[in-house]
């Protein structure tokens, strides 16, 4: 007997929605690797469910990444470097319907692609994803490949 599918709501906001909310909108490129910060939290909205249907929060750490601005669309145009805030699973093991998080190595040949980011400023100065921290991989961080030189 086939397994009942699993899925789980998401939430897609427009460009034109993105764009309103961004207190910061930017094409930018990661100078740094992904660093640990001391930051532990659980993603909102999301749950696990293990083979025995027992349900868990998603556990995440905070991880901050450095990036060099090619462009700025909206907020300060002198903005040439920001610190992004974001999260990685405290569990790496894959799974279905998990939360579309980023992950940036500047060395690794697959990441050094630019991006285009629709972000907003968190009160510490960092920036943090649109749409906050459980998907930014779909829509608020989004990678555009081979910047025109």
């Amino acid at each position: 007997m086939p397994e009942p599918a699993q899925a789980r709501l998401v939430s897609i906001l427009s460009y034109r929605e993105m764009l309103a909310k961004s207190d910061l909108v930017v094409i930018a490129n990661p100078v740094t690797k992904t660093e640990d910060t001391k930051e532990r939290s659980v993603l909102p909205g999301i749950a696990r469910q293990d083979s025995e249907g027992r349900r868990s929060k998603v556990e995440v750490i905070g991880v901050d990444t450095v990036f060099a601005v090619s462009a700025v669309l909206k907020g300060n145009p002198a903005t040439e470097r920001f610190t992004l805030r974001h999260y990685r699973e405290t569990d790496d093991t894959p799974r279905m319907n998990g939360p579309s998080l980023v992950r940036f190595d500047p060395s690794e040949v697959s990441n050094r692609s630019s991006y285009l980011m629709f972000l907003v400023r968190e009160p510490d100065g960092r920036f943090a994803p649109v749409g906050g921290q459980t998907d930014p991989g779909t829509q608020a961080i989004c990678p555009i490949p081979h910047e025109p030189r």
